[in-house]
């Protein structure tokens, strides 16, 4: 029995000696790690980023688009078919070098639909036959192509497009904050797994004292047998609890580590976090941050937007539709590029195209009839959406306002939990309560124990689900931002 008492201080001493080397972490530490190295924080800034370059390809819609078509060069040897004056085919040979060169600005029209261009064109066609080189210029053209009756989908892109980049930026910021509660989590289970642990060994050294001042009383025959074998039994139990919380805390350090992708030699203690000091929050105030910073509200707006898109876009490919192609400027041609700039003449190309669905056997209609049908299931799936959205948040302050009160009450009964486990513990030396007396103290002070570090874990959770609904910080009184690094 000494060789095991023995055996088992030593190994304390060394893992004592281990955890000396460890450094501290608190739960701010580990937000930083995690907003700076998770897998979770990383997919959540690609998952942005994908919708920020989708907001600049938007952008650049609105932008003149200056484009340089060119080919240089074209060569043409072949044969080809032509009809003769008397209505006969025959085949005349191709042999030519030919370059194309065009400046191009264009502009879309957002509030019409169309789109504007000017141009220059200069292209050089050489006859490899007869060796002649020919120039057809085009200094200068204004071109307008303009849709009639159709959906403006451009115009509909300048309404939802910058309503989805918002709400992109706000749900980063959900997700950022999700990591954070990922992050409690781990480190509540890994704090949790300590305070077990360091129950564990006070247990275990009590139980080893106990063991002892128990030989005495017996030899005085101040305490029964069976009591003897009932402290034994307690000495084994907690040793062995020992070796299964310890299994329980690597598990649950590896757990924490692996989420903040820190180094596998990495080692710390979670440092107990401080209570919150719960300000008075009311439903309201919550709801006016949640309506301002919560992406919901841009998403059902969006989502209003895109139906009422697909209604005006059933409607314009459902009736008469035309399109009209205006080209204006000047063209020339020589045998020298010189002069085929010389010798302009005016250049002008109209076309007007319409189409008008004659049968369609109610294909438009209930094109028109189905995009309304769809817009009337989103509006009322919104209405269900924010009024649930509601109800959560009403849901929400409540428990963060009881939360504040239990984890008061649970700081409270573990202190007196203690103390009454120190009363007992003193007054079994002194030998006027039984074994199954100090085993309950000892349980009831474990339970409260680990019941304050579950309510305190609760109060954590509640709050940042509070930040993560408003994205808004209670105690600092700023809106959350979390960097986006796009300027990096």
């Amino acid at each position: 029995m000494k060789y095991r008492i023995l055996s088992t201080l030593l190994c304390f001493l060394s893992l004592l000696s281990v955890r000396a080397q460890e450094r501290l972490l608190t739960l701010e530490e580990a937000f930083m790690l995690a907003e700076h190295q998770s897998l979770d924080a990383s997919i959540a800034k690609n998952v942005f980023l994908n919708a920020f370059w989708q907001y600049r390809n938007y952008k650049s819609e609105l932008l003149p688009n200056v484009v340089l078509d060119g080919t240089l060069p074209s060569l043409n040897r072949s044969l080809s078919t032509y009809q003769k004056e008397d209505g006969s085919y025959g085949f005349v040979k191709n042999n030519m070098l030919g370059e194309s060169l065009s400046l191009s600005l264009q502009q879309n029209i957002p509030f019409t639909g169309g789109a504007f261009t000017v141009q220059s064109q200069l292209q050089r066609i050489d006859q490899l036959d007869n060796k002649t080189t020919g120039y057809l210029s085009v200094p200068f053209a204004i071109t307008l192509q303009q849709p009639l009756f159709h959906a403006k989908t451009l115009k509909w892109s300048m309404r939802i497009e910058p309503e989805r980049y918002k709400e992109a930026l706000k749900q980063y910021q959900v997700d950022m904050e999700s990591v954070y509660m990922n992050v409690i989590n781990y480190y509540f289970d890994l704090l949790l797994a300590k305070v077990n642990l360091d129950i564990a060994n006070i247990n275990f050294d009590n139980a080893v004292k106990l063991f002892d001042i128990a030989k005495g009383k017996r030899s005085l025959g101040l305490i029964s047998q069976n009591e003897m074998y009932q402290l034994e039994l307690n000495w084994v139990n907690t040793e062995s609890n020992v070796i299964s919380v310890m299994q329980t805390y690597d598990s649950k350090m590896l757990s924490l580590r692996n989420y903040l992708r820190m180094k596998n030699d990495d080692t710390f203690i979670p440092v107990m976090p401080k209570e919150f000091l719960h300000s008075d929050i009311t439903a309201k105030y919550v709801m006016e941050l949640a309506i301002k910073n919560n992406p919901i509200t841009h998403n059902l707006n969006r989502r209003i937007m895109e139906a009422r898109m697909r209604i005006d876009r059933a409607e314009a490919d459902r009736g008469f539709r035309a399109d009209i192609y205006a080209s204006i400027g000047n063209t020339g041609s020589d045998l020298t590029l010189p002069d085929s700039y010389r010798r302009l003449s005016s250049r002008e190309v109209v076309s007007f195209g319409i189409r008008i669905p004659i049968l369609d056997w109610g294909r438009g209609k209930g094109g028109v009839k189905l995009a309304e049908s769809e817009k009337e299931v989103v509006t009322r799936q919104t209405e269900q959406i924010q009024l649930n959205f509601e109800q959560n948040i009403i849901l929400l302050v409540s428990q963060f306002r009881d939360q504040s009160r239990q984890v008061n009450l649970a700081h409270h009964a573990d202190s007196i939990a203690q103390l009454r486990y120190g009363t007992a513990f003193q007054t079994f030396v002194m030998g006027t309560i039984n074994v199954l007396d100090i085993n309950s103290a000892q349980v009831e002070r474990d339970n409260a124990k680990r019941k304050y570090i579950n309510e305190l874990y609760l109060s954590w959770l509640c709050y940042y689900n509070l930040r993560q609904i408003t994205l808004f910080d209670f105690i600092n009184h700023t809106d959350v931002k979390h960097s986006t690094e796009i300027n990096k």
